[in-house]
């Protein structure tokens, strides 16, 4: 039970909360990433995924379509810094209005993963290499039939954690869009062979 005193203390809690616009939830506020680093990073993720499996037939990433999401800002010397959006963690601040958003897309083949020593995942390796089981499974069961290739297109955020490393994340798209939060897309064509 709470008593008495306490309640005009918490009562000036939430006000004070509200008056200075601040929320008591932490949520995602905007966050941006040098191209250089995402680049490198989607490219381990893809090699990591890309190393061969048990089994046949093989299904390995032919090739990779990226679209990302950049921003345009001036910076106090006047001149144009160009930068990937994400989110970091921290307390709720509006995306600003003021920045020029842009997309930055690119292909890449993957190259033989043979002498590449798999990463961690930063959250794209997992629904990759799912998809491509259950795919390897549909395949082998009966009765057969002919598959040339498939497509796996995936959206993602990048979201930045406290220890200075990046995430890829695929769950809760719709609710960071809600937030004004921009996503990127991947497209892989994965061939299928013997």
């Amino acid at each position: 039970m709470i008593k008495p005193r306490v309640i005009p203390f918490i009562v000036f809690i939430i006000f004070f909360l509200v008056a200075v616009n601040l929320s008591p939830i932490c949520i995602a506020q905007a966050g941006e990433f040098e191209i250089d680093e995402i680049i490198t990073a989607i490219k381990n993720e893809i090699n990591t995924a890309n190393i061969s499996e048990l089994g046949s037939p093989k299904f390995t990433i032919e090739t990779v379509k990226v679209a990302l999401t950049v921003d345009s800002t001036e910076t106090e010397k006047g001149a144009i810094a160009v930068k990937i959006v994400g989110l970091s963690n921290g307390f709720e601040v509006e995306p600003s209005t003021s920045k020029s958003y842009h997309n930055l897309s690119f292909s890449f083949q993957p190259s033989d993963s043979s002498g590449f020593s798999p990463e961690i995942s930063r959250g794209l390796v997992e629904p990759i290499k799912r998809v491509k089981s259950s795919l390897k499974k549909a395949y082998n069961t009966p009765p057969s039939f002919q598959m040339e290739g498939f497509t796996l297109k995936l959206e993602f955020a990048i979201q930045q954690h406290a220890d200075g490393g990046i995430r890829f994340r695929i769950l809760e798209i719709e609710d960071l869009k809600a937030q004004k939060i921009a996503t990127h897309q991947l497209k892989l064509n994965i061939k299928i062979t013997n």
